[in-house]
């Protein structure tokens, strides 16, 4: 077989951060962001990739319908998520300016840690609300800068 059918294999990268709360451009301009920047050869996996009313918060009294809807809703993003942590190659997860703790980021990261995926956190050095025990004990790389680790996955997965 010529050098030419030989084709590199794809490496996922999935983008774990927090979504409930933020907007649109907070929770989107980080990944595109990211996305440009990785090498050919390696796509990210965008937990934002469907439209997400992420001003529901748990804190908000909701009718029973409502209920339902965010039950249905959780269950649909739960699976989807799982599936795609799964068969991912590496987890990065951005905690960059976070003002409180991301339920389901975190239950990304437990995911990752049960697949046995590599994860990547990035947060500030000092208060930030993700700086927990377990979260640390999970990460393969604690880093400062999302640039950081754009180049450590670059090497890492080519």
């Amino acid at each position: 077989m010529s050098a030419s059918f030989i084709q590199k294999d794809v490496r996922r990268v999935f983008l774990s951060g927090p979504i409930t709360g933020c907007s649109q451009e907070q929770s989107s301009n980080w990944r595109q962001y990211v996305r440009e920047r990785f090498s050919s050869g390696i796509i990210t996996i965008d937990p934002t990739r469907d439209s997400v009313d992420s001003t529901v918060v748990s804190e908000r009294e909701l009718d029973e319908a409502a209920r339902l809807h965010n039950l249905t809703h959780g269950k649909e993003i739960l699976d989807r998520n799982r599936q795609d942590i799964a068969r991912c190659d590496i987890v990065l997860a951005n905690f960059l300016g976070a003002q409180r703790v991301s339920i389901g980021a975190v239950g990304e990261l437990f995911w990752a840690d049960i697949f046995r995926k590599p994860v990547i956190v990035v947060r500030e050095v000092s208060h930030n609300p993700h700086d927990h025990g377990l979260i640390n004990a999970i990460a393969f790389l604690t880093l400062h800068s999302l640039e950081s680790a754009i180049e450590k996955i670059n090497r890492f997965l080519l």
